[in-house]
């Protein structure tokens, strides 16, 4: 295996990684059963960790799978 497949393997790796915490550390947007008695707050805006984290994800979930598709279309695994 080359250098180079081992690098995009690893970058590959912590895309994934980043994306999945990245989602773990997001707020969750429903309200839950709140929103049923009417408990639930009709203008929530999101905090700007929540629009941090949402742009993050985006973004490495964009790099996540350019790196997969790179490493199938050449076949590096």
């Amino acid at each position: 295996m080359s250098k180079l497949a081992i690098v995009l393997i690893v970058l590959d790796l912590v895309f994934a990684v980043g994306v999945t915490l990245a989602i773990l550390f997001m707020e969750p947007k429903g309200s839950g059963l709140g929103a049923i008695s009417g408990g639930a707050t009709v203008f929530h805006s999101r905090s700007t960790k929540d629009v941090l984290l949402g742009r993050l994800a985006t973004a490495l979930s964009i790099a996540f799978v350019v790196t997969t598709l790179f490493l199938t279309v050449f076949k590096v695994f």
